[in-house]
């Protein structure tokens, strides 16, 4: 018994044992596990470091390797671009003018050849024809003058305004080719003036019907004569149009008739065909300054031909009255006395005329009547006229032509006035005094006239008013009463002088 407990004893102690040795062997292989999975974290954590940094830097080299391409590719560009744009003072390839090649010349060399085909297409020559005739002209000769200023200026700013991005784009765009045009420009006065020159011969001008006055106081007539002419707008207006590059060789000219503005048929219509009337006046020749006044503005009147529908004016005809045309000092009326004066005596000219005028039944639209009554014509048919705005004034309404003739006497002058005869018509003039103004007496001391002495400086003269009428009738009847403008004539007062 005790024998086997001894060997329990020893079994268990073995057993003992070998628990601890076993216990050992645990912990020896946990203590190498563990060195071992620690050594496997270690290497892994190291591992997994250097792939980081291996991943940044391929991260960066993707970034920086792109980056330089474009940095480099922009350099490259940029580079390319200022070789590219560089000014060579040169016109760029592709650049043309009216379709001259310019590119790759200076302006000087670019000019020099413009100006060979400026001086070609103005010495450019077209013919001119009329009616199966020609005559050749320059066209520098009608005017035309071709400048390349502004076009040589516009082909050698290209790619040369902007950045130098555009400036290369404007390159690219012109070697494909840009043309610019030289500038025309036509002198219309010189153009103007060429045709008439060279058409001259083609031409003629249109000639009015004329005539002249002959001595049986009629007219004789001249046929007109129609022109030629060409329609100088039109002709103009085609040569400008001309394609000066491709110009036509010939211009077709085409004559128009030029019609003139007077004919010998409405001179027929109007012309002179008898006596329309005739006045005569007295006048006092022992006045010889008077008569001589008389004389000259009658011969000034003489032959007056006026148109119809045109306005006889006596100041007009006759003109001025000056010493250089002979007229001297004689009496004229003056603030309603009669004193010395240039020229005094032509209203008595004047006075004719106009009743020469009424008797002819002209209209009258300017006459005055003298401040105090005359006497060589009736009261209510005078005209006072004095130079320049005093003036007497007729339109001719006749239809036709007037003719005026003047005839003086030692002591008359007669006017007789020439025109288209109305048959049958007899004009009268009739006047009649409305009323009469008194003289009045006037005395005016004279120191040389001795105490109560009296002597008559100026006669007195009554004042009036009259009324006058013209009266036209055709084969005997009235056909028309027209009253006249009524005619005032101051009293002329009667001057003594007497002693103090």
């Amino acid at each position: 018994m005790e024998e086997s407990q001894d060997h329990r004893v020893r079994l268990r102690s073995k057993e003992v044992a070998a628990n601890i040795v076993y216990e050992k062997d645990q912990d020896l292989t946990n203590s190498r596990s563990t060195r071992s999975t620690r050594s496997a974290r270690s290497t892994h954590s190291t591992r997994s470091t250097h792939s980081t940094r291996l991943n940044r830097l391929l991260k960066r080299k993707s970034f920086y390797i792109p980056l330089g391409i474009i940095l480099l590719t922009l350099v490259f560009v940029g580079t390319s671009l200022l070789i590219y744009t560089h000014d060579q003072h040169l016109i760029v390839e592709g650049i043309t003018i009216s379709g001259i090649k310019v590119g790759d010349l200076t302006q000087v060399q670019a000019k020099a050849i413009i100006d060979k085909e400026i001086q070609h297409l103005q010495s450019q020559t077209i013919k001119l024809d009329v009616d199966q005739q020609s005559t050749e002209v320059k066209l520098e000769d009608l005017g035309l003058a071709v400048t390349a200023d502004l076009a040589l200026q516009q082909a050698y700013d290209i790619s040369r305004k902007g950045s130098i991005f555009n400036r290369a784009v404007t390159k690219m765009k012109a070697s494909k080719g840009i043309n610019f045009e030289l500038s025309p420009k036509w002198d219309d006065q010189k153009l103007k003036d060429g045709l008439n020159q060279s058409l001259a011969k083609y031409s003629s001008s249109a000639k009015d019907a004329s005539f002249e006055i002959t001595n049986q106081n009629t007219m004789a007539i001249h046929d007109e004569h129609v022109g030629s002419t060409f329609d100088s707008a039109a002709l103009i207006a085609q040569i400008k149009s001309i394609n000066l590059f491709k110009p036509v060789t010939e211009v077709k000219v085409a004559l128009i008739n030029q019609a003139p503005k007077l004919t010998a048929a409405q001179l027929e219509s109007q012309k002179i065909t008898g006596l329309l009337a005739s006045y005569t006046t007295h006048f006092n020749p022992s006045e010889v300054a008077r008569t001589e006044n008389v004389r000259i503005a009658a011969k000034a009147l003489d032959m007056a031909v006026i148109k119809p529908d045109a306005t006889l004016s006596f100041n007009q005809i006759v003109g001025e009255r000056t010493v250089e045309d002979g007229y001297l000092d004689a009496y004229i009326i003056v603030d309603d006395k009669f004193v010395p004066g240039l020229a005094g005596g032509i209203c008595q000219v004047s006075s004719t005329l106009y009743n020469t005028g009424l008797l002819a039944n002209l209209a009258v639209t300017q006459r005055t009547n003298h401040d105090v009554a005359i006497s060589y014509v009736p009261l209510g048919q005078d005209a006072t006229v004095a130079y320049p705005d005093l003036d007497l004034k007729f339109k001719n309404n006749s239809e036709g032509y007037l003719l005026i003739r003047t005839r003086t006497t030692s002591d008359t002058i007669t006017i007789d006035m020439y025109g288209k005869v109305n048959p049958g018509q007899e004009v009268s003039i009739a006047n009649t005094t409305e009323s009469v103004i008194p003289s009045e007496e006037q005395h005016v001391v004279d120191e040389t006239l001795a105490h109560g002495a009296s002597v008559l400086k100026q006669q007195g003269q009554q004042g009036y008013v009259v009324n006058s009428v013209r009266t036209v009738k055709v084969n005997g009847k009235i056909v028309s009463s027209e009253p006249l403008k009524q005619s005032v004539y101051k009293a002329m007062p009667k001057i003594y002088a007497v002693g103090p």
